[in-house]
């Protein structure tokens, strides 16, 4: 029984709202009168600025047969009117920056001090280095003279003990014994001082 209540209901009201009429604008009211009045205040005005993004090639994840070849995506962004067209950032390629390892640092006052004090010390550590090896090459050509002095000086003292031993040679021969052929006198005083005659 309840069902055919509801069922009843049902139709009725569906009936009911057939029958209601929408309200139809009047010819007559005047283009002031439909205007609506401003209850939300009035938006800036925006321009729209699009930025470049370059895409490598890359393997599609659902399908490894499709390759898409690299690409530049567009993204649009409105940003607020009024602005100049410099005024605001551009983006350029990433192929156009050079990587890292080539970009300089930035100025530095006490990086170009570090830098200057390391100068002056590798230009010092050249000087340095230039100096020993002159005096390197000096302490060669002194060690050479020295050497062939010392050889020298050998050769000599062996010269100097040969004609050592040669004068000693001829002194023996001068102190050897000599011929009796003194004079008479010399003879005889020299038997009366003791029987051995002197020198």
């Amino acid at each position: 029984m309840s069902m055919h209540r509801v069922y009843f209901l049902f139709v009725v009201l569906s009936a009911a709202g057939c029958a209601t009429s929408r309200p139809v604008a009047d010819a007559t009211v005047s283009a002031v009168d439909a205007a609506p009045t401003a209850r939300i205040r009035e938006a800036a005005a925006t321009q729209l600025v699009e930025t470049r993004y370059e895409i490598r090639g890359y393997r599609d994840a659902d399908d490894p047969c499709v390759r898409h070849e690299p690409h530049a995506v567009y993204r649009a962004t409105r940003l607020p009117a009024g602005r100049s067209e410099g005024a605001w950032l551009t983006t350029v390629p990433r192929s156009a920056f050079a990587p890292a390892s080539y970009a300089p640092l930035p100025p530095s006052d006490e990086l170009a001090a570090e830098l200057a004090a390391q100068r002056q010390i590798t230009a010092e550590l050249r000087a340095v280095r230039a100096t020993i090896a002159t005096t390197e090459q000096q302490a060669q050509a002194q060690f050479g003279r020295l050497v062939t002095q010392a050889a020298e000086t050998v050769t000599l003292r062996r010269q100097l003990e040969q004609e050592r031993a040669r004068v000693q040679e001829l002194e023996a021969r001068l102190r050897g014994p000599r011929p009796a052929t003194s004079s008479p006198a010399t003879a005889s005083s020299a038997t009366s001082s003791g029987g051995q005659p002197r020198w």
